[in-house]
C-alpha cells in the first residue's frame, strides 16, 4: 500500500460490510422510486450502519439556519467514529496515514480525534457567509440553499429519505453509472439536485476512509483510483485546509460545457455548479473557444466568467428514465 490508488483499492478489498447488489437491495432506474428493495436488517444490524443512521437527524437542512450541536449529537458522532475505527477499513486507512506522516500514531484516540475534527466539528462556509457546518453533513447528510441541494452524496441518506416520502428521484445519466457509481438527479423537501453521485452498496466506513485518506494524501482534487476492476475518480475539494465536498465519479463519465456566467455574490464553486446545473437545463448552446459547447446565461457582460459544467453532451441536458439500460451495466 504505497501508493493512494494501492491503498484505495485495499479499503475496497477490505470492505467487509459492503451489501451486495441483487442480495442485499435492487435498484429500479426506471422505476418512480430508485431503491427497490433495502435489506433494513442489515442497516439495523451492522453497528457502523446503525450508528451512522443515528447521526442523520442532528442536521438542519437549510444553510441558513445554525447548527446547535449538542452533547447528544457529539456523543453520537464519537459513537460512529468507534464503530468505524474497529473495522479492516480504517485501520488499512490509519496505518497508510501514519506511513506517510499524515495522522498521530495513537489510533482510538488521536486518529479519532483528527477524524473528529475533519468530519464533525462546525467550520466556516466556503461561500463566506459567516454561517458554519461541517463536512460530514455536506457530504452524507445534505444540505439546501435557495432551492437547490448541496453535497447530499451518500447512498443510504438516499434510500431512508426517499423511504419516508421526502426525496423524489428524477432520472439518471445513462453514461454515468455502473455497478460502484451511480449519477442521478433527485428533488428533496422541495429542493432540486440534478447532478448527484453517489456510491452504491458501500459501507459508511470505506466511504469516510477512501475520502479521508484521498483529502490528507492526495495532490490533486481529483484521485482516478481502481475500485474492483472499474476506474472511479474520487474528488475532494478543499477550502482553507478543510474538506469542501467529496463525492466519488466515473473515470471519464462527464464532458464539459462551457459556461459564461454572472457569479452571485459569496457563492462556492460546487453552488455555483449546482445552480447552473439546474437553472439552465435544456438551453441551447453554440460554439465557443477551441470548439467547447457554450452557453452565455449572464445579463451583466461586464461580470461575466466563464465556468466548465459537467455536462454528457451525447444525452442532452437530463435523462428522464429511458426505455433502455444503464450504459451496458448490470444494476437494473
Amino acid at each position: 500500500m504505497g501508493s493512494l490508488p494501492e491503498v484505495c483499492s485495499k479499503l475496497w478489498e477490505l470492505d467487509e460490510n459492503r451489501l451486495k447488489r441483487g442480495e442485499d437491495y435492487r435498484i429500479n432506474l426506471k422505476g418512480d422510486k430508485l431503491f427497490a428493495f433495502v435489506n433494513r436488517k442489515k442497516l439495523a444490524d451492522i453497528p457502523t450502519y446503525s450508528a451512522f443512521m443515528g447521526l442523520l437527524d442532528n442536521y438542519e437542512a437549510e444553510t441558513s439556519e445554525p447548527e446547535e450541536v449538542t452533547g447528544r449529537d457529539i456523543n453520537k458522532s464519537r459513537a460512529f467514529l468507534n464503530r468505524c475505527l474497529e473495522t479492516k477499513v480504517m485501520k488499512a486507512a490509519h496505518t497508510f496515514l501514519f506511513n506517510k506522516g499524515l495522522v498521530p500514531q495513537g489510533y482510538k484516540k488521536a486518529f479519532k480525534e483528527r477524524l473528529y475534527d475533519m468530519w464533525f466539528e462546525l467550520h466556516s462556509r466556503p461561500n463566506g457567509d459567516g454561517t458554519k457546518r461541517s463536512a460530514f453533513e455536506h457530504t452524507f447528510v445534505g444540505e439546501t440553499r435557495k432551492g437547490f441541494v448541496l453535497g447530499f452524496h451518500n447512498w443510504i441518506r438516499f434510500h431512508e429519505e426517499e423511504r419516508q416520502g421526502n426525496l423524489i428521484y428524477k432520472d439518471f445519466r445513462p453514461n454515468a453509472c455502473d455497478n460502484h457509481v451511480i449519477t442521478i438527479g433527485f428533488s428533496w423537501n422541495g429542493s432540486n439536485k440534478t447532478f448527484g453521485s453517489l456510491f452504491l452498496g458501500t459501507s459508511p466506513e470505506f466511504e469516510l476512509a477512501i475520502y479521508t485518506v484521498c483529502f490528507l494524501a492526495g495532490q490533486e482534487e481529483e484521485a482516478t483510483v481502481k475500485l474492483g476492476n472499474k476506474s472511479v475518480t474520487i474528488v475532494t475539494y478543499r477550502k482553507n485546509g478543510q474538506i469542501g465536498a467529496c463525492y466519488p465519479k466515473l473515470q471519464g463519465q462527464l464532458q464539459h460545457v462551457l459556461i459564461q456566467v454572472e457569479p452571485e455574490e459569496n457563492s462556492s464553486a460546487e453552488e455555483e455548479h449546482d445552480f447552473l446545473s439546474q437553472s439552465y437545463t435544456g438551453r441551447g448552446t453554440s460554439t465557443g473557444q477551441n470548439g467547447s459547447p457554450y452557453l452565455q446565461v449572464s445579463s451583466n457582460p461586464s461580470r461575466n466568467r466563464d465556468v466548465r459544467l459537467p455536462i454528457d453532451l451525447d444525452d442532452g441536458w437530463a435523462y428522464s428514465k429511458p426505455d433502455r439500460s444503464c450504459c451496458n451495466c448490470t444494476i437494473l
